[in-house]
Order: C-alpha cells, then sequence, then structure tokens
C-alpha cells in the first residue's frame, strides 16, 4: 500500500540522515517495529540535506517540555548523553507547557521547547522568540482511576463492561452513561484537574467532558456544570503530574487531567492505579474527529482573566528558540526524536508519530537537517484548524 511504502521511504531517510548528520553509527542502531503512527501522505520528493561540519558547542543543552513529555523525553535524553557524552545535558524543565513556554520568554535558557497542544508556543513565544513549531506526535485523553475505592473499582468493571459492547450500542451508551454519573454526578467522588492557564491538559479535560456530555446525555454542559460548577468536586494543580500526589493521598478519585503518554508510566509506579482509556469521539486522539471535537469549546475564568479554548485533538508540538544556547545539540535531539529509536520511545510511552511531522509557521527556519522528516502545514489544509489562525 501507498502508506507502507511512505513508512518505508521516511524509516531509510532516517536512518542515512541520522547516521551521516549526527554520528548514529557511534551507537548500533537497534532493530525497531513501529506498528502505529499517523501517516500524513505527501506528494513532496525528499532529498538528502547536505552534511556539513561545524563546531560542536560547549553550551549546556536544556530542555523545557510539557510534563507529560518527561517519560519519553527523559528516555530520549538518556540515549543521547549515551551517544554524545561531551555534550553537556542540563537539567531539564517538565511543567505545564504555558510556565514552560513563559519561562523561555523570560529567560532563553532551552535549547529546545515542547508543548503538549498546537497554540502554546504560537502564542507565547511567536515571533520574539521563535516562528515555527513542528507537530511530531498525537496522545489521547484518558481517565486514571484509584482502585482502593469503591467508586473507582466500580467504573474500572464498568469500562471493562463497555469494552465487550459494539461502540453506540444501547449497551455501550448506558454503560457510559454510568460510568460518567459516578464521576461527576456522584456527590461523594472527587477529581482532580490541572489549570488551564498553565497547562493544556486542564483545558482538555474540560473538552473531554464537554464531548461525554454532548455524546451520551446530549448536552454537552450537563457534566461539565456539575464538576465545574462546584468547587467542592474537584482539586486544581498547575501541572497534571502534580495530581498524582493528590490521589496516593486519598483526596481524589480521579483524576481527568491525564494523556496515556503520562498514565502508562505513572500506573506502572503508583500501586493500585489504572487508567481507562475513552471513546475516540471523546478522547481528542484522533485527526479523524477533528470535526466532532470542535463542536464543543470551554472558557475558563481566574483572578479576572477569561480565555477560551478550542478543543484540539492532543498534539504535541516542538521548536527551537532563536536564543537556543545550543541549537547543534537542538538538532540532534530532534534528529534522534526521528530515528527508529526515537519512534520506538514515543510509542511505547503511548505518544503515536505523526509522520511527517508538520510545520506550523515559517517552514524555511526548520533547520536542514530536519526537513527531510517534516512538511509545512499548507500540504496539510485538512489539518489548519487544529493550529491557530494565521490570519
Amino acid at each position: 500500500m501507498a502508506s507502507t511504502t511512505v513508512w518505508l521511504v521516511v524509516g531509510l531517510i532516517v536512518g542515512l540522515v541520522v547516521g551521516i548528520a549526527i554520528g548514529y553509527a557511534v551507537m548500533p542502531p537497534k532493530t525497531v517495529t513501529v506498528t502505529k503512527y499517523v501517516n500524513v501522505t505527501t506528494t513532496t520528493n525528499v532529498t538528502t540535506p547536505v552534511t556539513t561540519t561545524t563546531t560542536v558547542s560547549t553550551a549546556p543543552f536544556a530542555v523545557g517540555a510539557a510534563g507529560t513529555l518527561k517519560f519519553a523525553f527523559g528516555d530520549i535524553l538518556n540515549v543521547m548523553q549515551s551517544m554524545y557524552p561531551s555534550i553537556t545535558i542540563a537539567p531539564a524543565m517538565f511543567k505545564g507547557s504555558g510556565e514552560v513556554a513563559h519561562t523561555e520568554a523570560t529567560t532563553q535558557q532551552f535549547s529546545v521547547v515542547a508543548s503538549a497542544d498546537t497554540t502554546t508556543i504560537p502564542s507565547v513565544l511567536f515571533p520574539n522568540y521563535t516562528n515555527y513549531e513542528i507537530a511530531f506526535g498525537i496522545t489521547q485523553m484518558v481517565i486514571i482511576v484509584d482502585l482502593n475505592t469503591t467508586a473507582g473499582q466500580e467504573v474500572y468493571q464498568l469500562w471493562q463492561q463497555a469494552q465487550s459492547y459494539p461502540p453506540l450500542s444501547a449497551q455501550y451508551n448506558e454503560t457510559w452513561q454510568k460510568i460518567w454519573q459516578i464521576i461527576a454526578l456522584n456527590s461523594s467522588t472527587v477529581v482532580g484537574v490541572s489549570n488551564p492557564f498553565t497547562d493544556p491538559s486542564g483545558y482538555q479535560a474540560q473538552c473531554v467532558v464537554k464531548l461525554a456530555g454532548l455524546a451520551f446525555f446530549n448536552n454537552a454542559s450537563y457534566l461539565y456544570n456539575a464538576i465545574y460548577g462546584n468547587p467542592s468536586k474537584y482539586m486544581m494543580r498547575n501541572t497534571e503530574i502534580d495530581l498524582l500526589t493528590l490521589m496516593t493521598s486519598g483526596q481524589v478519585d480521579f483524576i481527568l487531567s491525564a494523556y496515556e503518554s503520562n498514565a502508562i508510566p505513572q500506573t506502572q509506579t503508583y500501586h493500585n492505579t489504572v487508567f481507562i482509556t475513552l471513546p475516540p469521539f471523546v478522547n481528542l486522539g484522533n485527526l479523524s474527529y477533528v470535526n466532532y471535537y470542535h463542536q464543543v469549546s470551554v472558557t475558563w475564568t481566574e483572578n479576572g482573566v477569561t480565555k477560551t479554548f478550542a478543543c484540539n485533538p492532543v498534539v504535541y508540538t516542538i521548536t527551537i528558540p532563536f536564543q537556543a544556547p545550543n541549537k547543534q545539540a537542538a538538532e540532534y535531539f530532534l534528529l534522534l526524536l526521528y530515528s527508529p529509536i526515537g519512534q520506538k520511545i514515543l510509542e511505547e510511552n503511548g505518544i503515536v508519530p505523526i509522520i511527517p511531522g508538520i510545520v506550523y509557521g515559517n517552514y524555511s527556519a526548520v533547520p536542514n537537517a530536519i526537513k527531510p522528516f517534516v512538511a509545512p502545514l499548507s500540504q496539510y489544509p485538512q489539518y489548519a484548524s487544529i493550529f491557530p489562525s494565521q490570519g
């Protein structure tokens, strides 16, 4: 099939470019099979960039990224350190995407900045600190469940039942109604969420709640008002990775601000926690449902400031800022991200690679070594609506 051919070609180019441009041969390549990815077919001819010899910078290489990239990027940084021991890798900052972007705007300390949505980097860092971002992966929203509670056990059992029913059948819909009634309508349960102003998973969780209300109760506001209209119903933190502490201390029963990319490692670490997946028309993890997701939006007010957020798929984006202290190491990192090893690491952490990466903003500013793995948004107008308007 055409998609298989494209993937094979991309795989060959990845090996060639990484091998030549960043010394891939320093470490023997692993045999990797990536079984799931978003393939965006391109008609553009892909060419191998010209390799030039440059002096390696001695400046520390620091990553600033969304908290849920801590696990995948941590693994990639470990590989990078073993391949390039001469590069000084500074401690990474894994926080809410908004906090990371504002830190970069203030300090210009990061050589790479990555976000868990398509809007944070453009809204905070364009045009003074960077002028492009690359959409490199997509994950899905999930719900982390505490099995130490009766409510958590009930929800998990119902979710297991739902998996055996045909999607959108009467039994399927009724089971999901019961799940959401326990989570949102039961006065004895509390949910953990992150702050929409500091972390995209905050408003993305609100999108999920609205979409679930629309899908299973024919009312987008029904579940949303039950949770966010009742301050005693939720506990909020600045980033989703801080919410597990609330769960382990028994303060919340469910975490709504959760991605598969952080739920996989976190539920492996924390005893008696599991995560449940959501239907594709609710989980913000499927590019085929973009138009359905856009049926709802969310508005949040804090300290007199009101913002409205579009409900887009959970797409991870990355950029190299203008003032990156070590741009060459940043290019190495992106090349490793697009290598077979990097793509496998993303997969293992619940992130589906987007092949080729989609560039929003100034495509010409993308380093030449990275261009074989990416393409400008203009080639994929069907995805334009998930990025900020360029008008």
